[in-house]
């Protein structure tokens, strides 16, 4: 019942906005044409799994040559017992990277292709991250392409408390493209690339000094931080082996393998949990691809503000975004009408108290009766006045800031209820916002994130 109220009352806000249908069709229109800019997948050659441990050199350089790649992929010992240990099925490294690939790739591919790189280094997020847009590493490398702060910051992505853009799927991707674009301009090789990728330039050029001003990767990599010999062989095994002999998928992600996320343009800082209630979005949804905004929130300063889904409910987002905006305007903050003022009173010394049980009639803290007053110990002489500060609870009206006939709320946790929202508002209307709402009673739990309407006693 809830839920057709509320389509109905989307619908109602798209009939008054005059411009909403134009808007929606010019946004739609647009993400169609995202949606159909879609790769479609090569023909692959999958090997069984006697041809993989039978694997030669010369079967090897066969097989990556159909890649057509610039990348110069090498068959020796290391990446020989890197494959091995990856397609060992007690490895579920791949295995969780495969049900997230037909979602990220595709975005990856796009921007791969406008800037002329090798489109193989899609792979490198799966040795990165596992495709994972919030994963964190131990020394605080984060997001798809495993960004420091610094390293972050020094190709443009704004880190700060209310943003970080190494959580943005597309903004990640386009700077990690460049800062490998730049180091193989640098080194003239992909693979001196990515080994900058992880140990940092300054290493590369260290090691290329020591062997003697060696240029490839197999030549200097005795040089090379441990953790780089290894990188560099486990990227070349994962191109491989994706390519080659992909692992059974892990359902590590909840959208269908044919689904792709798409963004939308939003033109108004917004709270997200708006969003999520009208198109019906799930937390793992929000936070998978856009918690690029800390706290939730999209924010005025973001000059590009975007919010990334799943096809279907981008095309939601669309159609209802104009009502969204009207439901944030009118939406109910109950701190908004809740303040917090403080009062002094006077505490007479029975005798025998002390500042600890003094403290527990009040609900406060011993530390704080000394601190008020000024005492060095907990020994009170009877008939001392102690100074107790408290606070106490205002509740404003709700037409102190404006008169409002209804608001829009969206409950925050499973089991509040129609109570728990309205109880220290005396204004508000509790019969008929359950007989609105279609809610049987104040105290029927409403499950999170759904749309209530909250009216007024005035009408």
């Amino acid at each position: 019942m809830v839920k057709k109220i509320i389509f109905s009352l989307l619908f109602i806000f798209s009939v008054q906005l005059s411009n909403a249908q134009n808007n929606s069709v010019k946004r739609i229109d647009s993400l169609t044409h995202a949606f159909m800019q879609g790769t479609t997948p090569k023909q692959k050659i999958i090997l069984t799994p006697d041809e993989l441990n039978n694997l030669t050199e010369e079967r090897f350089n066969e097989l990556v040559s159909t890649l057509g790649s610039t990348i110069d992929f090498k068959y020796n010992d290391v990446v020989k017992s890197q494959i091995g240990y990856m397609k060992n099925p007690a490895s579920t490294f791949l295995s969780k990277a495969c049900g997230r690939k037909d979602i990220y790739f595709r975005i990856f591919e796009n921007i791969l292709d406008k800037k002329g790189m090798p489109d193989e280094i899609k792979y490198l997020s799966i040795v990165e991250s596992l495709l994972s847009p919030n994963a964190v590493s131990w020394c605080g490398a984060t997001g798809l392409w495993q960004f420091m702060p610094a390293t972050g910051r020094m190709m443009d992505l704004r880190i700060d408390n209310e943003v970080d853009e190494r959580k943005d799927i597309y903004k990640s991707t386009e700077k990690a493209c460049d800062y490998l674009q730049s180091n193989y301009n640098r080194f003239g090789d992909w693979l001196l690339a990515l080994a900058s990728y992880n140990g940092g330039p300054g290493n590369v050029n260290k090691a290329i000094a020591r062997s003697g001003g060696k240029k490839t990767f197999w030549e200097i990599k005795p040089y090379l931080p441990k953790e780089t010999q290894n990188y560099v062989p486990k990227f070349i095994a994962t191109v491989f082996l994706m390519s080659f002999y992909p692992p059974l998928e892990e359902s590590a992600n909840k959208l269908e393998a044919h689904e792709m996320v798409v963004p939308v343009n939003v033109c108004c800082p917004i709270d997200m949990k708006y969003i999520s209630a009208v198109i019906n979005i799930s937390e793992y949804e929000q936070l998978e691809w856009n918690s690029v905004y800390r706290g939730g929130i999209i924010p005025q300063f973001v000059n590009n503000k975007t919010v990334i889904l799943p096809y279907e409910k981008a095309m939601q987002l669309c159609q209802f975004q104009d009502s969204i905006y009207l439901i944030s305007a009118n939406s109910f903050n109950p701190e908004n009408y809740i303040k917090y003022e403080t009062y002094t009173t006077i505490h007479k010394v029975k005798k025998g108290e002390t500042t600890t049980q003094i403290a527990d009639i009040y609900n406060i803290y011993s530390t704080d009766i000394k601190r008020w007053n000024r005492l060095k110990s907990n020994k009170l002489k009877a008939g001392t006045s102690l100074k107790i500060i408290k606070s106490r609870e205002v509740v404003l009206p709700l037409s102190s800031n404006e008169n409002k006939e209804f608001f829009f709320y969206i409950t925050t946790f499973e089991s509040q209820t129609i109570y728990d929202i309205c109880n220290k508002f005396t204004e508000f209307d509790t019969i008929k916002i359950c007989q609105i709402n279609g809610i049987e009673s104040t105290q029927t739990p409403l499950g999170k994130g759904k749309i209530i309407k909250l009216y007024t006693k005035s009408n």
